[in-house]
């Protein structure tokens, strides 16, 4: 048993005085974040409604209630999350982005929990009610219905330049990424992600109808070297035609334009320049223009990269396949004559059966799901973890927390019921804290230093409020409720 635990009393570990730093990790560090799951709740629904009598009916209070935990929570960050009138309210740019630090917070706990203490998977087990995610192209709005449907996740989607998609998702402005690139992706982000493929996605050349190599079914990148090229920018801040070039070995037009997507579209139209389409990217569709296939067979990739703390595996894999349904689908619908050549026909049935393989594979691995009605750790909850294992006995911390040592032993029975699982183990020799329990607390710190950097992110541009120490979450209950949990 003492190899699974750490002994807190007298500060022995099998017989070893533990390490100064292992008790730093353990216990200590700045107050934990002012938000409980209810204020994040309440910061959600004040971003979707914004009607303040709707947001008090969706969170349970009253209206002046709302009014004044929405104040509390400025005061504690030291920044307005929300900007009210009489009867309406939004989020400020930087309630924005600590509403999104406020959900992978505590999903981050989740799945710690659910990985530390109750021994499941690493992934993500449940799916977030909306998936706030960044995309480079605008069908993805063409999947929001199919994903409600079907998926049961709503979608809240940003387009954006490729760079900047792939920026969203490292600042943690977004939860997931639908992007394209030459390269693998996910060396583009430092922090982890797991990618998704959603489209081998080969490239065609668009030609005004005119143009002397139309009448042939390929054309090649050395024939097109001298003509006037436009280029939208990659994720990796890499000209697509410049790279497509290098990559055949060839020297990059001279007559190259870049620009973004919506300008580019609009420069193939009028015939002001030639450009490379594809399944996922087809440009434009007027009848002035032609697709042909380029010997060379260039491509590119198209991704969806998720935070797997906040997404469920099988939930990313069928939202990559939905996407991938779509793509083929209007390349079938309005690329049809593409189809005419064998190796567009093959590419189409690999894709196809690639996705419908893919899918059988995401069914086999779905992770387990947490046991119904399986409690949720809160502020509160971290507070009592921590305070037993900084003071090293219930009794010191009991004592600290202004409680008697019988209510805070029933409040940690409570929670270990509910979760169905042990946290700490209490002997003659003193209170233990779980190799579980211990590992859990250890990633806790770092969930704690990613949610500060965000509010440090929001303070270093926004107009902070009168400088206040960070509001003290208290774990004691109130008055009445200490003597009623006394009495039993």
């Amino acid at each position: 048993m003492a190899s699974d635990h750490v002994t807190y009393s007298g500060g022995q570990f099998g017989g070893t005085v533990l390490d100064r730093n292992e008790k730093r990790e353990l216990s200590g560090g700045p107050e934990l974040p002012p938000f409980s799951r209810h204020e994040l709740s309440l910061l959600d629904a004040v971003g979707q409604c914004g009607d303040l009598a709707e947001v008090a009916r969706q969170v349970g209070c009253r209206h002046g209630t709302v009014e004044r935990q929405l104040d509390r929570l400025d005061r504690a960050v030291g920044l307005p999350l929300t900007l009210r009138s009489r009867h309406t309210a939004r989020l400020t740019s930087a309630g924005s982005r600590m509403l999104v630090a406020g959900r992978r917070f505590f999903r981050q706990i989740d799945l710690a929990v659910r990985t530390h203490i109750l021994g499941y998977g690493s992934e993500a087990a449940h799916a977030p009610e909306v998936l706030s995610i960044a995309s480079t192209e605008p069908l993805l709005e063409d999947v929001v219905e199919d994903a409600a449907d079907a998926l049961g996740v709503l979608l809240s989607v940003r387009h954006e330049a490729p760079q900047q998609v792939v920026q969203q998702l490292a600042g943690y402005h977004v939860d997931a990424a639908h992007t394209w690139s030459l390269d693998s992706p996910r060396h583009l982000l430092d922090r982890a992600t797991c990618t998704y493929g959603v489209l081998d996605d080969p490239l065609w050349v668009i030609l005004p109808r005119d143009h002397l190599l139309t009448g042939r079914e390929a054309v090649s990148l050395a024939e097109l070297q001298d003509e006037t090229w436009v280029s939208e920018t990659g994720p990796g801040s890499e000209v697509l035609v410049a790279r497509v070039f290098q990559s055949a070995g060839l020297p990059v037009p001279a007559r190259l334009q870049v620009t973004g997507a919506s300008v580019a579209r609009g420069m193939l139209r009028r015939g002001d320049a030639i450009g490379l389409g594809s399944p996922t990217h087809p440009a434009s569709l007027a009848p002035s223009l032609v697709r042909r296939s380029l010997v060379e067979r260039p491509r590119r990739t198209t991704s969806l990269i998720v935070d797997p703390t906040v997404v469920p595996r099988t939930l990313a894999g069928q939202l990559a396949d939905l996407l991938a349904d779509r793509y083929l689908r209007r390349f079938a619908e309005h690329h049809g004559e593409l189809l005419r050549e064998s190796w567009w026909r093959h590419w189409y049935a690999d894709q196809t059966g690639h996705s419908a393989r893919r899918a059988d594979g995401a069914r086999e691995t779905e992770a387990a799901p947490l046991p119904d009605g399986s409690r949720k750790f809160d502020v509160e909850d971290l507070h009592l973890l921590r305070a037993v294992a900084r003071h090293g006995s219930i009794n010191r911390a009991a004592t600290v927390m202004s409680i008697s040592q019988s209510a805070l032993t029933r409040r940690i029975h409570r929670l270990e019921d509910a979760l169905g699982a042990r946290l700490l183990l209490r002997s003659s020799r003193g209170t233990d804290l779980t190799g579980p329990t211990r590992r859990f607390l250890r990633q806790l710190g770092l969930f704690e230093a990613e949610f500060r950097e965000a509010l440090a992110a929001c303070r270093s541009v926004g107009r902070p409020l009168p400088r206040v120490a960070w509001a003290a979450y208290s774990t004691a209950p109130a008055a009445g409720a200490q003597e009623a949990d006394e009495a039993g």
